[in-house]
């Protein structure tokens, strides 16, 4: 189920499977209404769809593709500062070859500290903007099949 306000996508069988919160044991049956709450933002989900509804999620859906396109862009962002910051590390890396004593790798000069610490900034930039960039494709992919759905009128809450 997704929420009509936010978009969030709830599992409702996940949601089913806890205990429940009554103290006694209610009895359903098969004509009663369940609705659940957004944990995201407290509104009811319902089964069913109105065009209301419909037009709600519509715009939820689009503002997640928003979000998703937000962190893509970051994500691209970060790689491209990461892989700059890996050239600039290399270079320093070479640099740290004197060329005086051989072209051996000396450990105790400042260009050496400073690769090491622009190797480990430029692969944690790049770990988290590989991150960021495959939720952002994900989510934008999914909610995309969402409005597409939405607009052929085949969703089904």
């Amino acid at each position: 189920m997704y929420c009509y306000h936010c978009g969030k996508k709830i599992d409702e069988h996940k949601i089913e499977s806890q205990k429940t919160s009554f103290e006694k044991e209610v009895e359903y049956s098969e004509y009663t209404k369940v609705q659940y709450i957004c944990p995201r933002c407290g509104h009811l989900i319902h089964e069913g769809l109105s065009e209301e509804d419909s037009k709600e999620l519509s715009r939820a859906s689009h503002a997640q593709i928003q979000r998703a396109n937000n962190s893509y862009a970051r994500g691209m962002c970060m790689n491209a500062l990461g892989v700059i910051l890996l050239i600039i590390a290399i270079i320093f890396f070479i640099l740290a070859n004197k060329p005086s004593q051989g072209f051996v790798l000396q450990t105790n000069c400042a260009e050496f500290y400073v690769f090491i610490v622009a190797t480990i900034v430029s692969v944690i930039l790049l770990g988290v903007g590989v991150y960021l960039t495959i939720i952002g494709l994900k989510t934008r992919h999914h909610y995309s099949q969402l409005l597409k759905d939405l607009n052929n009128k085949t969703f089904v809450q």
